[in-house]
């Protein structure tokens, strides 16, 4: 689970995603009655290449990301700025070394909290697991 929790510490750390939502940054569940604008991350599939010398390090993983607002144009902003965050990285995100992160899909949805929208996102990560 290091990759979530690194590109939690990394979102945080993250300037224009910090000015937005602060540490409102949550994993599987976003916390009941939480401030919004906020984020929910959870891990979705992980796929793991067995080679003949064993298996190899650079594993896949998809990770939805949902930015939560009051408002869609408060959604749409959050997911622009992540995806902007995350466009073309490769690199250090704390303890993990990320080769590569895709946008893979991005859609709105009604939230089943009455007035609150969020923007789903799923990111592909190929990065090096230890």
């Amino acid at each position: 689970m290091r990759l979530e929790t690194d590109f939690r510490t990394w979102l945080i750390a993250e300037p224009t995603v910090a000015a937005l939502v602060g540490g409102r940054i949550f994993g599987l569940v976003r916390e009941p009655q939480a401030a919004l604008p906020a984020i929910n991350i959870q891990r979705i599939v992980t796929v793991r290449q067995e080679l003949f010398c064993g298996v190899a390090p650079l594993v896949s993983t998809d990770l939805q990301v949902d930015s939560y607002a009051i408002d869609g144009d408060g959604a749409w902003t959050l997911a622009a700025v992540l995806r902007l965050a995350l466009k073309n990285f490769s690199g250090p995100m704390g303890a993990t070394q990320v080769d590569k992160v895709f946008l893979v899909n991005e859609f709105p949805l009604v939230d089943p909290d009455p007035g609150i929208i969020r923007v789903v996102q799923t990111y592909n990560f190929w990065y090096v697991e230890d």
